[in-house]
């Protein structure tokens, strides 16, 4: 019996040490599952720390006790709470995890600093959108050019001191430039005391006479880059039409320009054959000489106003044939007349190509014959000015 009763206490004290230490467990995890009304997440850089942890606490085992006592008849059961998980779940601390966007510190190294507050600043601009505006650069640009000499003395194809001009070289002031290299295609004419070539060298400019007779496809790119500008004097045959097509984009292609004469009269006052000559040469511009000639003591009229003509009245002709424009491939404009036909074309090529200057006469070239003619060098200078490459000896165009 004694025995039994110890039993009996032994089982309730084990029984109250249970309770007790539910209610322990209880009491610590007061904050378990509450969330603070702060909520807060915190992302530190390549790392995340969120956890969740797993608390589980085991009391002693179910004890039943089950108490017979026959003098009492009362049977006692007595269930314990066996025992308690604690699962315990933690989210990422609030507080720990904090997202902040700092309203004035995002900035891009060394490039652009943007801040919420308004302003939006880029190395070398500055945009500030608060309502004002201030733009500026800090970026130091190097000149457009430099200097290299005091006045331009290089026919280089530079602007060499800086005056917007290209090789606008003229040490005589006769107004044809020093850097162009002229070629002439064909042989001289009737008068044997004339030296056109050499009046030409003595204005500056580099001069080669080229003749076509006995001298078959002479006229080829790798021959035509030697020259800025080509005179078609008295040639002595048709070109080939691999010549022609040289000249085409010598002019149209390359920006060259070109210069035409007729009138020699090396054909028993035929024109047919010279007339043909020339026209190999200007049937790839849409241009001619057609008709007869003009027969002698003739004088041409010019137009005041066209850069060819400006200025000139008083220049000698004899013979001639008029010059036309049979295709309108590019511009074409009339410059001078002679009995009510066309003297001279001044024909600008389509893309803003070079130039050609078709002239309806021979005789300017003989510089024996220019005494008593006042105008005939200052008309060479217009011409030569007109027809050369517009991107030097002046200011590109």
């Amino acid at each position: 019996m004694l025995g039994s009763n110890l039993e009996t206490v032994l089982v309730r004290v084990m029984a109250s040490l249970g309770l007790m230490l539910a209610a322990c467990s209880s009491n610590g995890n007061d904050s378990a599952g509450v969330t603070d009304g702060a909520s807060s997440s915190s992302t530190d850089a390549s790392e995340t720390d969120a956890q969740t942890t797993t608390d589980t606490t085991v009391t002693p085992p179910t004890s039943t006790s089950g108490e017979s006592a026959s003098e009492t008849g009362t049977t006692t059961t007595t269930t314990a709470p066996t025992s308690t998980t604690d699962a315990t779940t933690e989210p990422v601390d609030p507080s720990e995890t904090t997202t902040t966007t700092d309203p004035t510190a995002t900035t891009t190294d060394a490039t652009t600093t943007t801040t919420t507050d308004g302003t939006t600043t880029t190395d070398g601009t500055t945009t500030t959108t608060d309502g004002t505006t201030d733009t500026s650069s800090t970026t130091d640009q190097p000149p457009d050019c430099v200097p290299t000499e005091d006045v331009e003395v290089s026919c280089d194809n530079i602007d060499n001191d800086c005056d917007s001009n290209v090789d606008n070289i003229d040490v005589g002031n006769d107004g044809i430039c020093d850097c162009l290299n002229i070629g002439i295609l064909g042989d001289v004419g009737y008068a044997p005391s004339a030296d056109f070539q050499a009046w030409l060298e003595d204005q500056g400019s580099a001069v080669t006479r080229t003749k076509l007779l006995n001298n078959p496809g002479v006229v080829t790119p790798a021959f035509l880059a030697n020259y800025d500008l080509v005179l078609i004097d008295r040639i002595e045959r048709a070109l080939s039409a691999d010549e022609a097509a040289a000249l085409e984009a010598f002019v149209k292609d390359d920006g060259r320009g070109m210069i035409t004469l007729i009138g020699y009269n090396f054909d028993n006052n035929n024109p047919a054959p010279e007339r043909d000559r020339a026209n190999s040469a200007l049937a790839p511009f849409g241009l001619a000489y057609e008709g007869a000639y003009f027969g002698n003591g003739v004088i041409p009229t010019f137009d005041p106003v066209h850069p060819i003509s400006m200025g000139i009245s008083d220049v000698n002709f004899a013979g001639g044939i008029q010059p036309v424009d049979v295709e309108n491939q590019g511009t074409s404009e009339v410059f001078a007349t002679v009995q009510a036909a066309n003297a001279g074309i001044a024909h600008q090529t389509d893309m803003e190509g070079g130039r050609v200057v078709v002239w309806g006469d021979e005789w300017i070239t003989f510089d024996s014959d220019w005494q008593g003619y006042a105008d005939v060098q200052q008309f060479w200078v217009n011409m030569v000015g007109w027809a050369k490459p517009k991107d030097f000896c002046g200011a590109p165009q």
